[in-house]
């Protein structure tokens, strides 16, 4: 068994467990706040961890930094008898657990090590509604605490996590929260603040995420009657952002929400509902509209072709989730992908980020090619499909209307300005062209 490096015996001592991008937000975060932590995870080593990350510079450049100064200490979890020996020889204060991506098995094997009246536990993860209030009531320690990353709204997770613009906390007794030193620093460094009993912050958690998943298949639908009716939506959503009502966050029509943490919301929404026989028809709506928004563009791009797409080549521009991540979870790439293959088209993808993982996927798969250029291929393609966009500088306008490719745009990237100085064909989604 590998020994822990020798450091000095700190105020504070923290252990991060976990497995996943916020887990490693945490760690960097801390370590720019200046709190040395120690990092147990399932990479071999460092930079073998990190590598899953190289598309958000600033998470990377912190982590490297972080483990040359000594401020993190990385160490491969690779059986969870390690955590028995830190807790028996007393080796840290607090544990923060993340259970994403972690099993239950795992997890309840974890937490039996860390049952101890003196130690401090923090949890972090998207779980079912309930589950952490559970966890903190089997925790003999009075000290343990829920801290959701719901503040992400940022390309970059460490970025957001450094300045979180509202960060909830979640406390099994009353007025502990604020005496630890890792929830206090995060509480400092947070715009807004909300400390509450676990399970009410839980519930906030859902809800919250829920509405967010709620709000953009809405705005969706209403963009399918804007395109049957001629209204370019972009025009709407300006008019309502005027009514504090509703705010100005996710109201931009396009292909739907990725990634794990809003389909997981609405997966365990759902679930929590059925089981408690309360019903659950308006969460299995928004669910359904957003896995059909998906394929909507192939739809249209299908409907331009008058079905005749076979052999085809298709450019397409983005795969990530959302603009700045290499992630691809959910995205609309992995419907439109195999709804285009069986037709025989040829796609060729433009994501300098999400390539790595695309190629992870789809390995040596002839139907698919990358190009470091998101320009040079328009001149062969019938079709450019636009999912995310990336890149620092807009989209070159006079190198789109040179091309003169058919656009279907399901990011809703270019503005009317630019729509009407393209040649040739575009649509996009709720722009008012069918």
């Amino acid at each position: 068994m590998s020994q822990i490096p020798s450091r000095p015996k700190l105020p504070y001592r923290l252990c991060i467990i976990g497995n996943n991008a916020k887990s490693v937000a945490a760690a960097t975060a801390l370590a720019y706040f200046g709190h040395p932590v120690h990092v147990l995870a399932l990479s071999d080593s460092s930079a073998e961890h990190i590598k899953r990350y190289v598309f958000d510079k600033p998470l990377c450049q912190q982590w490297h930094k972080s483990i040359d100064d000594g401020s993190i200490i990385y160490e491969a979890l690779r059986k969870t008898g390690r955590i028995i020996q830190a807790v028996t020889n007393d080796e840290f204060d607090g544990y923060w657990l993340f259970l994403d991506q972690m099993p239950e098995a795992e997890q309840s094997e974890v937490l039996q090590m860390l049952n101890h009246t003196d130690i401090h536990v923090i949890l972090s993860g998207v779980v079912e509604l309930g589950r952490i209030h559970d966890i903190s009531v089997g925790i003999a320690s009075t000290h343990v605490f829920y801290m959701p990353f719901t503040f992400l709204d940022e390309a970059s997770i460490f970025t957001a996590t450094i300045k979180p613009k509202l960060l909830m906390v979640g406390e099994k007794s009353p007025n502990t929260a604020r005496e630890n030193p890792i929830i206090a620093t995060f509480l400092a460094h947070s715009q807004q603040q909300q400390v509450h009993s676990i399970m009410v912050i839980e519930f906030a958690r859902s809800s919250m995420m829920n509405i967010v998943a709620s709000k953009l298949s809405l705005i969706n639908e209403m963009a399918r009657l804007a395109d049957a009716c001629q209204v370019d939506m972009l025009e709407v959503v300006e008019v309502l952002k005027l009514d504090s009502r509703i705010g100005t966050g996710f109201l931009h029509p396009s292909w739907g929400y990725g990634g794990s943490t809003l389909q997981k919301e609405v997966d365990f929404l759902k679930s929590s509902l059925a089981s408690r026989y309360v019903s659950n028809k308006l969460v299995h709506e928004v669910d359904r509209i957003n896995t059909d928004q998906k394929e909507l563009i192939f739809r249209k791009l299908w409907c331009h072709f008058d079905s005749d797409i076979t052999g085809k080549t298709v450019v397409i521009w983005g795969a990530g989730y959302k603009s700045g991540t290499g992630r691809t979870k959910n995205s609309a790439i992995h419907h439109i992908l195999p709804l285009l293959w069986a037709y025989d088209v040829r796609t060729i993808i433009y994501d300098k980020l999400a390539r790595t993982e695309l190629e992870t996927l789809y390995p040596n798969d002839s139907r698919l090619k990358f190009t470091d250029d998101a320009y040079q291929d328009l001149n062969v393609a019938d079709a450019l499909i636009i999912i995310n966009w990336s890149d620092d500088k807009s989209p070159d306008i006079d190198l789109l209307s040179k091309a003169s490719v058919p656009i279907f745009d399901a990011k809703n990237l270019l503005t009317k300005s630019n729509i009407q100085s393209l040649e040739g064909f575009y649509t996009g989604i709720g722009r008012g062209f069918m």
